[in-house]
């Protein structure tokens, strides 16, 4: 199997899951269009990016899960056998998962721009957020493949452990609202940073200095997460 075909083959297996594409098309594109029965239309937006954040979590794990399923049924051995190496194998499938989540997310900020008069801001601020919060996810999906061999068990783990990054890191509860100990532990999640970065760009309508911080977090998560899961041993 070459390069190309391992992209194919990943984005075809992310593409055709029944549950991926509720989550990733169907739950977010819903959000947004029926976004003026729970107020994303006007005043404060922020608790609904925060559940489209939590939303876009869910789906780039489910997206960029195929690595499990290669695993469990053993096609990866079958894969490495050839001439295609184990980071050309994860990059192939980092790159199938974030394709179509920049596509997805940045529909969200298509439809949020003309249905809800999003500013262009706060347009590419929360298209940037989601992208950025989408790759950390895809690498957090390489590290719990190396985790686990059972994919129910991988399942019910990541819907504990992105619950838990959900409530540590604001996407939940306000980070105003959560008590010091709780703030500062959520600080080593990804969705502490992707909710920082909603919360600048919503609040001041520009780009500062806190929202790039948000950004380059999440940024060196999802490098951390991918180069952890090319040194861990997926076979």
């Amino acid at each position: 199997m070459t390069n190309m075909s391992v992209f194919k083959y990943a984005l075809r297996n992310g593409l055709t899951k029944p549950l991926s594409l509720i989550i990733n098309s169907i739950a977010p594109i819903g959000l947004v269009v029926f976004a003026d029965r729970i107020n994303m239309g006007g005043g404060d937006m922020m608790f609904e990016l925060y559940l489209l954040a939590y939303v876009i979590m869910f789906g780039a794990f489910i997206m960029a899960n195929s690595i499990q399923k290669d695993k469990v049924e053993g096609v990866l051995v079958r894969i490495l056998a050839g001439p295609v190496t184990l980071r050309s194998y994860l990059v192939q499938n980092f790159l199938a998962a974030i394709l179509p989540m920049a596509i997805v997310c940045g529909a969200i900020g298509l439809l949020g721009n003309i249905m809800h008069d999003w500013s262009t801001t706060l347009t590419i601020g929360v298209m940037l957020v989601y992208i950025a919060l989408s790759a950390t996810s895809i690498g957090l999906s390489f590290v719990w493949s190396c985790l686990f061999k059972d994919k129910e068990a991988s399942m019910s783990g990541i819907s504990v452990v992105i619950t838990l990054m959900g409530l540590l890191g604001g996407l939940m509860i306000p980070l105003q609202m959560l008590p010091d100990a709780v703030y500062y532990i959520g600080m080593i999640t990804p969705a502490h940073w992707a909710s920082r970065a909603i919360e600048q760009v919503t609040t001041y309508g520009e780009f500062t200095n806190m929202y790039w911080l948000g950004i380059l977090a999440m940024a060196m998560f999802a490098i951390a997460f991918v180069l952890y899961g090319s040194k861990r041993r997926l076979v």
